[in-house]
């Protein structure tokens, strides 16, 4: 299986419109049943979250979707995706 590197164009484009609309959709439904915010999935498979409060503070904190431990801040949803972040799907 070859590891990817870098997201598909759509998925980044899905994940910087979804994000920069702050979409309520994404951020009060997850398929696990609890709402933490927007589930994010990394290049590496780990799984996170930004808070609905930080997304729209522009406040680009993302935790471990498990530990709640903070993995990291970003400048900019950019800086997000060159992380290797983007939105569940």
């Amino acid at each position: 299986m070859n590891k990817i590197t870098e997201w598909r164009e759509d998925q980044k484009e899905l994940t910087r419109d979804i994000l920069e609309r702050v979409d309520v959709v994404a951020f009060s439904f997850d398929v696990s049943g609890v709402n933490k915010g927007c589930t994010l999935d990394h290049l590496d498979g780990r799984y996170g979250y930004i808070s609905l409060q930080d997304a729209l503070s522009y406040n680009w904190r993302i935790f471990d979707y498990k530990t709640d431990e903070l993995l990291g801040t970003y400048d900019s949803i950019e800086a997000i995706i060159e992380g290797g972040w983007k939105v569940s799907t």
